[in-house]
């Protein structure tokens, strides 16, 4: 069977969808954390993170950032997230992405609410994205 996406939300006017990243659909603008996904190569960004582990900061920044961009451009084009598994590193990045949109709320506990209660899996990765900030 094919791996299938993990959950969905709107962050403003676009879907964000997540889960590993062999489930990303044709169409979407992609961001890969699993560099050793077999389809990562198709990834609009790729941003290899370790497993259970965080990406380094400066790259993280940019790629949120051109995740922005991709949004404010077309924001009718879903954004696929995904890694091996579709919670931490993927969590992980939609909660910095989603805290970058100035949502209101802690990122990990959005996350959590509205893509998956286990999302943002180790302290380490909680920390990041509760200190993460575009600069």
């Amino acid at each position: 069977m094919a791996p299938q996406p993990r959950g969905r939300f709107m962050l403003g006017g676009t879907e964000i969808i997540g889960g590993p990243f062999e489930a990303c659909p044709a169409g979407v603008f992609s961001v890969c954390l699993e560099e050793r996904a077999s389809n990562a190569w198709l990834a609009d960004i790729l941003l290899p993170t370790p497993d259970f582990g965080t990406p380094e900061p400066e790259a993280l920044r940019a790629a949120v950032r051109n995740t922005l961009a991709a949004m404010a451009e077309v924001p009718e084009r879903p954004i696929f997230v995904g890694c091996l598994a579709g919670l931490g590193r993927t969590g992980l990045f939609m909660a910095c992405l989603a805290k970058a949109s100035r949502i209101g709320e802690d990122p990990v506990l959005f996350i959590r609410r509205v893509y998956h209660p286990h999302a943002v899996e180790t302290p380490t990765q909680q920390a990041l994205v509760r200190g993460f900030s575009l600069g």
